[in-house]
Protein backbone atom coordinates (compact mmCIF):
# COMPACT_ATOMS: atom_id res chain seq x y z
CA UNK A 1 0.00 0.00 0.00
CA UNK A 2 1.31 3.46 -0.64
CA UNK A 3 0.05 6.21 1.40
CA UNK A 4 0.80 10.41 0.74
CA UNK A 5 0.26 12.19 4.17
CA UNK A 6 0.05 16.04 4.23
CA UNK A 7 2.56 15.78 1.03
CA UNK A 8 3.64 19.15 0.11
CA UNK A 9 6.73 20.91 -1.81
CA UNK A 10 8.18 24.22 -1.67
CA UNK A 11 11.32 24.81 -3.96
CA UNK A 12 14.17 27.24 -2.27
CA UNK A 13 12.67 30.26 -4.94
CA UNK A 14 9.59 29.89 -3.41
CA UNK A 15 7.66 28.10 -5.81
CA UNK A 16 4.94 26.40 -4.08
CA UNK A 17 4.97 23.13 -6.61
CA UNK A 18 2.28 20.98 -4.23
CA UNK A 19 0.43 20.98 -1.25
CA UNK A 20 -1.99 19.03 1.12
CA UNK A 21 -1.61 15.95 -1.00
CA UNK A 22 -3.75 13.30 1.08
CA UNK A 23 -4.09 9.82 -1.33
CA UNK A 24 -3.87 5.98 -0.22
CA UNK A 25 -2.55 3.76 -3.40
CA UNK A 26 -4.00 -0.38 -2.87
CA UNK A 27 -1.76 -2.95 -3.85
CA UNK A 28 -2.32 -3.72 -6.91
CA UNK A 29 -3.82 -0.56 -7.91
CA UNK A 30 -3.35 1.32 -11.26
CA UNK A 31 -3.59 5.13 -10.47
CA UNK A 32 -3.08 7.46 -13.00
CA UNK A 33 -2.34 11.35 -12.34
CA UNK A 34 -3.56 14.16 -14.74
CA UNK A 35 -3.44 17.63 -14.77
CA UNK A 36 -2.57 20.90 -16.58
CA UNK A 37 1.03 22.35 -16.78
CA UNK A 38 2.31 23.54 -13.14
CA UNK A 39 0.53 21.00 -11.05
CA UNK A 40 3.20 19.41 -9.81
CA UNK A 41 2.93 15.74 -11.62
CA UNK A 42 6.31 15.30 -12.13
CA UNK A 43 7.07 16.56 -8.97
CA UNK A 44 4.86 14.20 -6.90
CA UNK A 45 6.26 11.30 -8.81
CA UNK A 46 10.04 12.33 -7.50
CA UNK A 47 8.58 12.81 -4.03
CA UNK A 48 6.77 9.15 -4.05
CA UNK A 49 10.69 7.66 -5.79
CA UNK A 50 12.54 9.28 -2.84
CA UNK A 51 14.61 11.18 -5.36
CA UNK A 52 13.41 14.38 -3.97
CA UNK A 53 12.42 15.38 0.02
CA UNK A 54 8.68 16.78 0.89
CA UNK A 55 8.50 19.96 2.57
CA UNK A 56 5.78 18.86 4.38
CA UNK A 57 4.04 15.41 5.13
CA UNK A 58 5.44 11.52 4.18
CA UNK A 59 5.23 8.94 1.77
CA UNK A 60 5.04 5.81 2.95
CA UNK A 61 5.31 2.24 1.41
CA UNK A 62 3.72 -0.71 3.54
CA UNK A 63 3.94 1.63 6.62
CA UNK A 64 7.81 2.56 5.64
CA UNK A 65 8.78 5.91 4.90
CA UNK A 66 10.61 6.52 1.83
CA UNK A 67 13.12 9.71 2.18
CA UNK A 68 15.48 8.28 -0.60
CA UNK A 69 15.21 6.14 -3.64
CA UNK A 70 13.48 3.10 -1.87
CA UNK A 71 14.10 -0.87 -3.30
CA UNK A 72 10.63 -1.13 -2.74
CA UNK A 73 9.96 1.94 -5.38
CA UNK A 74 10.89 1.46 -9.13
CA UNK A 75 10.68 4.18 -11.92
CA UNK A 76 10.61 4.79 -15.71
CA UNK A 77 11.06 8.06 -16.80
CA UNK A 78 9.61 9.49 -19.87
CA UNK A 79 13.04 8.78 -21.52
CA UNK A 80 14.73 5.24 -21.08
CA UNK A 81 17.79 6.75 -19.81
CA UNK A 82 19.59 3.31 -20.38
CA UNK A 83 23.66 3.28 -19.55
CA UNK A 84 24.68 3.60 -23.34
CA UNK A 85 28.44 1.69 -22.65
CA UNK A 86 26.06 -1.46 -21.46
CA UNK A 87 24.06 -4.36 -23.51
CA UNK A 88 20.35 -4.30 -22.78
CA UNK A 89 20.66 -7.66 -20.40
CA UNK A 90 23.04 -5.58 -18.34
CA UNK A 91 21.00 -2.29 -18.12
CA UNK A 92 18.28 -4.80 -16.72
CA UNK A 93 20.51 -6.67 -14.39
CA UNK A 94 21.97 -3.28 -13.22
CA UNK A 95 19.50 -3.49 -10.10
CA UNK A 96 20.33 -7.20 -9.37
CA UNK A 97 24.24 -7.10 -8.72
CA UNK A 98 23.18 -8.29 -5.12
CA UNK A 99 21.74 -11.53 -6.42
CA UNK A 100 24.23 -14.59 -7.49
CA UNK A 101 24.80 -14.50 -10.67
CA UNK A 102 22.63 -17.11 -11.86
CA UNK A 103 19.56 -15.64 -10.10
CA UNK A 104 20.77 -12.35 -11.62
CA UNK A 105 21.51 -13.57 -14.83
CA UNK A 106 17.76 -16.15 -14.89
CA UNK A 107 15.93 -13.15 -14.33
CA UNK A 108 17.16 -10.80 -16.81
CA UNK A 109 16.47 -13.63 -19.38
CA UNK A 110 12.85 -13.31 -18.05
CA UNK A 111 12.25 -9.94 -17.91
CA UNK A 112 13.21 -9.46 -21.29
CA UNK A 113 11.10 -12.59 -22.48
CA UNK A 114 8.21 -10.47 -21.08
CA UNK A 115 8.65 -7.49 -22.51
CA UNK A 116 9.40 -9.53 -25.82
CA UNK A 117 13.41 -8.40 -26.27
CA UNK A 118 15.28 -11.25 -25.65
CA UNK A 119 16.79 -11.81 -29.45
CA UNK A 120 18.15 -7.94 -28.41
CA UNK A 121 20.13 -8.77 -25.02
CA UNK A 122 23.18 -8.18 -26.53
CA UNK A 123 22.55 -4.90 -28.15
CA UNK A 124 23.59 -1.77 -27.07
CA UNK A 125 21.26 1.09 -26.29
CA UNK A 126 22.08 3.26 -29.35
CA UNK A 127 20.93 -0.28 -31.64
CA UNK A 128 17.32 0.30 -30.48
CA UNK A 129 14.12 1.96 -31.38
CA UNK A 130 12.69 4.22 -29.23
CA UNK A 131 9.42 1.90 -28.28
CA UNK A 132 12.34 -0.78 -27.50
CA UNK A 133 14.54 1.67 -25.22
CA UNK A 134 11.46 1.96 -23.43
CA UNK A 135 10.50 -2.03 -23.12
CA UNK A 136 14.07 -2.01 -21.77
CA UNK A 137 13.52 0.54 -19.02
CA UNK A 138 10.35 -1.02 -18.00
CA UNK A 139 12.22 -4.20 -17.76
CA UNK A 140 14.87 -3.24 -15.66
CA UNK A 141 12.18 -0.91 -13.44
CA UNK A 142 10.22 -4.60 -13.24
CA UNK A 143 13.28 -6.70 -12.44
CA UNK A 144 13.64 -6.15 -8.52
CA UNK A 145 10.10 -6.88 -8.38
CA UNK A 146 9.23 -3.43 -6.48
CA UNK A 147 6.19 -3.59 -4.97
CA UNK A 148 5.21 0.31 -6.65
CA UNK A 149 6.33 1.21 -10.20
CA UNK A 150 6.64 4.71 -10.79
CA UNK A 151 5.75 6.04 -14.29
CA UNK A 152 6.43 9.33 -15.63
CA UNK A 153 4.78 10.14 -19.40
CA UNK A 154 7.22 7.04 -20.17
CA UNK A 155 5.53 6.81 -23.58
CA UNK A 156 4.86 10.53 -24.34
CA UNK A 157 7.72 10.86 -26.84
CA UNK A 158 6.60 7.89 -29.11
CA UNK A 159 4.25 7.90 -31.76
CA UNK A 160 1.03 7.23 -31.39
CA UNK A 161 1.20 3.39 -32.58
CA UNK A 162 3.99 2.50 -30.55
CA UNK A 163 2.75 4.08 -27.80
CA UNK A 164 -0.92 2.22 -28.19
CA UNK A 165 1.38 -0.97 -28.55
CA UNK A 166 3.38 -0.57 -25.07
CA UNK A 167 0.71 0.47 -23.21
CA UNK A 168 -1.19 -2.50 -23.97
CA UNK A 169 1.65 -4.39 -23.01
CA UNK A 170 2.33 -2.64 -19.82
CA UNK A 171 -0.96 -4.04 -18.55
CA UNK A 172 -0.38 -6.88 -19.74
CA UNK A 173 2.86 -7.22 -17.76
CA UNK A 174 1.27 -5.94 -14.88
CA UNK A 175 -1.34 -8.90 -14.43
CA UNK A 176 1.82 -10.71 -13.48
CA UNK A 177 3.56 -9.55 -10.10
CA UNK A 178 0.97 -6.43 -10.13
CA UNK A 179 2.57 -3.85 -8.54
CA UNK A 180 1.19 -0.75 -7.52
CA UNK A 181 1.46 1.32 -10.76
CA UNK A 182 1.10 4.86 -10.84
CA UNK A 183 1.33 6.70 -13.82
CA UNK A 184 1.68 10.16 -14.58
CA UNK A 185 0.41 11.16 -17.73
CA UNK A 186 -1.28 14.45 -20.03
CA UNK A 187 -2.67 11.34 -22.51
CA UNK A 188 -6.65 11.15 -21.67
CA UNK A 189 -7.04 7.63 -22.98
CA UNK A 190 -3.82 6.27 -21.85
CA UNK A 191 -5.32 7.12 -17.94
CA UNK A 192 -9.28 5.74 -19.26
CA UNK A 193 -7.70 2.45 -20.85
CA UNK A 194 -4.78 1.77 -17.77
CA UNK A 195 -6.23 3.14 -14.64
CA UNK A 196 -8.40 1.78 -11.53
CA UNK A 197 -8.46 5.48 -10.56
CA UNK A 198 -7.53 9.25 -11.58
CA UNK A 199 -6.32 11.90 -9.56
CA UNK A 200 -7.08 15.31 -11.20
CA UNK A 201 -4.21 17.75 -9.75
CA UNK A 202 -5.33 21.66 -10.19
CA UNK A 203 -2.70 24.24 -10.47
CA UNK A 204 -0.17 26.02 -8.34
CA UNK A 205 0.12 25.09 -6.01
CA UNK A 206 -0.78 21.30 -7.18
CA UNK A 207 -3.95 19.69 -5.06
CA UNK A 208 -5.98 16.92 -5.73
CA UNK A 209 -9.12 18.54 -7.83
CA UNK A 210 -10.95 15.32 -8.15
CA UNK A 211 -10.42 11.50 -7.91
CA UNK A 212 -12.16 9.63 -10.90
CA UNK A 213 -12.82 5.38 -10.43
CA UNK A 214 -12.78 3.44 -13.17
CA UNK A 215 -15.24 0.52 -12.65
CA UNK A 216 -14.30 -1.45 -16.46
CA UNK A 217 -12.56 -4.70 -16.98
CA UNK A 218 -9.59 -5.54 -18.56
CA UNK A 219 -8.42 -5.67 -21.08
CA UNK A 220 -9.67 -2.35 -22.71
CA UNK A 221 -10.81 -1.63 -25.92
CA UNK A 222 -10.24 2.32 -27.28
CA UNK A 223 -13.33 2.35 -29.19
CA UNK A 224 -15.33 0.42 -26.31
CA UNK A 225 -18.31 3.36 -25.61
CA UNK A 226 -17.45 2.56 -21.84
CA UNK A 227 -14.02 3.89 -22.53
CA UNK A 228 -15.10 7.19 -24.15
CA UNK A 229 -17.44 8.16 -21.73
CA UNK A 230 -14.70 7.69 -19.14
CA UNK A 231 -12.42 9.63 -21.37
CA UNK A 232 -15.41 12.39 -21.72
CA UNK A 233 -15.64 12.58 -17.94
CA UNK A 234 -11.71 12.96 -17.27
CA UNK A 235 -11.63 16.05 -20.04
CA UNK A 236 -14.61 17.55 -17.99
CA UNK A 237 -12.45 17.28 -14.91
CA UNK A 238 -9.37 18.40 -15.99
CA UNK A 239 -11.32 21.69 -17.48
CA UNK A 240 -12.88 22.08 -14.41
CA UNK A 241 -9.26 21.80 -12.34
CA UNK A 242 -7.76 24.32 -15.16
CA UNK A 243 -10.66 26.49 -13.82
CA UNK A 244 -10.13 25.84 -10.30
CA UNK A 245 -6.44 26.38 -10.55
CA UNK A 246 -6.94 29.60 -12.24
CA UNK A 247 -9.47 31.34 -9.78
CA UNK A 248 -6.69 30.76 -7.18
CA UNK A 249 -4.34 32.20 -8.83
CA UNK A 250 -6.92 35.49 -9.24
CA UNK A 251 -7.72 35.29 -5.16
Amino acid sequence: MLTLRNLGKTYEDGTRALSGIELQVEAGEILAVVGGSGCGKSTLLRLIAGLDRPTTGQVLVDGEPVAEPHPLVGVVFQEARLFPWLSVAENVGFGLRHLPASERAARVTAELERVGLASAAGRLPRELSGGMAQRVAIARALAPRPRVLLLDEPFSALDALTRAGLQDQLARLWTGDRPTLVLVTHDIEEAAVLADRVVVLRPRPGRVDAVIDIALPRPRDRDDAAVETVKHDLRRALDRSLGAGRQGEAA
